[in-house]
């Protein structure tokens, strides 16, 4: 029961930390800020745990490894929220239009590249996965390196190489 309550503990601090921070100020690269500040409430929490010795040794590893999961869980949710993606636009415009519906043509004006392209573009030069010369992408070693456990899910999958 311990695990459970300490890994749920720690998780909701670095959550509220986060809510925190955010509300100061929105940092330039939010994924990393994350992984950074939810890395260091682990670290802190079981720093805690073992200076007042309220576990066993096996019982760490489990906190660390709940703890881990509901982040990743989050961080999985938080890139649906962080950015606009083609699904949640129609899904929240369609909902706005209420009961007399959203005609075809306005979902299609919805999404437009400055509104879903350009921002996964201008994220993806300023994580370094892709480099942009002015006119031309072009994946980098950290992108392939990146891209390569997708890749290797999606042909395990036989989905193929596309998107």
């Amino acid at each position: 029961m311990s695990v459970l309550i300490w890994g749920v503990v720690f998780f909701v601090a670095a959550f509220f930390l986060h809510l925190v921070i955010w509300r100061l100020h929105l940092p330039r690269s939010p994924i990393k800020a994350l992984v950074f500040i939810f890395s260091s409430v682990a670290l802190l929490g079981i720093i805690f745990l073992f200076s007042r010795k309220l576990c066993s040794s096996c019982q760490y590893l489990h906190i660390i490894v709940l703890f881990f999961s509901l982040f990743i869980c989050y961080l999985l949710t938080y890139s649906a929220i962080d950015a606009d993606s083609p699904s949640l636009v129609i899904v929240l415009r369609t909902s706005k239009a209420g009961k007399e519906g959203l005609p075809h043509n306005a979902i299609k004006e919805s999404l437009r590249d400055d509104l879903l392209i350009e921002p996964r573009l201008k994220d993806l030069v300023e994580a370094r996965l892709v480099d942009f010369n002015g006119q031309i992408y072009k994946i980098n070693q950290k992108g392939k390196i990146f891209i390569f456990p997708f890749m290797l899910y999606r042909n395990l999958l036989g989905l193929g190489k596309g998107g």
